[in-house]
């Protein structure tokens, strides 16, 4: 019983130690300093309110900005390189849902996803299935390089929590609740009176205005973003009205799944407690 109960105290110490120090155990500093080399910023743990309930949020790590069309043609190459003749035909960029009602996009299908002068520009019309193989793909890759980390699309609360940067009275990814800076302009990218006059015609560069809190560029606005959950997507995108720029509205794509010209994703990585 005495060592039953030494057990239990120990246990108990560590709990303790675990919710006091949040994820201090959770990386490895090896591990923290490869993955903000490789452009991920650090969300430490805290609380987020979903639907009127607070949800805890452990801490994770989360790339700064959208996947962008060259990052993800490397992991289509990649496939194709090996062979993987079925993963590619899932994670397959479909160009020609740039051909939208009423919009001249058939320069779009041609360029947008294969010349370089949109390298820097978050991938588009994928599958969520396609951005999971992504993740699949990318945890590889770190395994390869001697890392053990869980590389994964967000859940919609982590996802909220990030974009919020530490503040839950946030409207937007930013402080305010304007949709301009004090120099009248625009602080994301999405469908305004006159197109373009926020600086994005469609959609725009990853690092595009200006980062949160936590250093996650476009986090409203720009694309929406593939999250776990059935709201499928979150942020609002190029073609958004500015209401779907809000954090916490739900998205006007429903429970589609399939590629689209305004959905991209970036991934979240996690660890177990060392």
């Amino acid at each position: 019983n005495n060592q039953l109960m030494r057990k239990t105290l120990l246990l108990t110490f560590i709990c303790g130690l675990l919710i006091a120090f949040g994820t201090s155990f959770t990386f490895k500093q090896s591990e923290k300093k490869f993955l903000q080399k490789k452009g991920f910023e650090f969300v430490p743990s805290g609380t987020t309110t979903i639907d009127g309930e607070s949800v805890s949020i452990q801490g994770f790590y989360m790339l700064e900005s959208e996947v962008s069309n060259l990052a993800y043609r490397e992991f289509l190459n990649d496939l194709e390189k090996n062979g993987k003749t079925e993963a590619l035909a899932i994670a397959a960029v479909a160009a020609d849902k740039w051909l939208l009602p009423n919009m001249q996009m058939d320069v779009m299908v041609e360029n947008y996803h294969t010349n370089v002068a949109y390298n820097a520009y978050p991938v588009v019309n994928i599958s969520q299935e396609g951005a999971r193989l992504y993740c699949r793909w990318l945890e590889e890759k770190f395994a390869e390089q001697g890392y053990s980390l869980k590389v994964r699309i967000p859940e919609m609360a982590e996802w909220i929590y990030a974009a919020k940067g530490g503040n839950e009275t946030n409207m937007y990814a930013w402080e305010g609740n304007s949709l301009r800076n004090k120099k009248g302009a625009y602080l994301a990218n999405f469908k305004t009176e006159k197109t373009g006059d926020d600086g994005g015609y469609i959609t725009a560069i990853t690092k595009s205005y200006f980062p949160n809190a936590f250093g996650l560029y476009n986090m409203c606005g720009n694309v929406s973003e593939w999250v776990n959950d059935t709201a499928m997507s979150q942020g609002g995108n190029w073609w958004s009205d500015a209401e779907f720029l809000k954090i916490a509205t739900k998205q006007e794509f429903g429970n589609s799944t399939g590629p689209s010209p305004f959905i991209g994703f970036r991934p979240v990585i996690t660890a177990t407690v060392y």
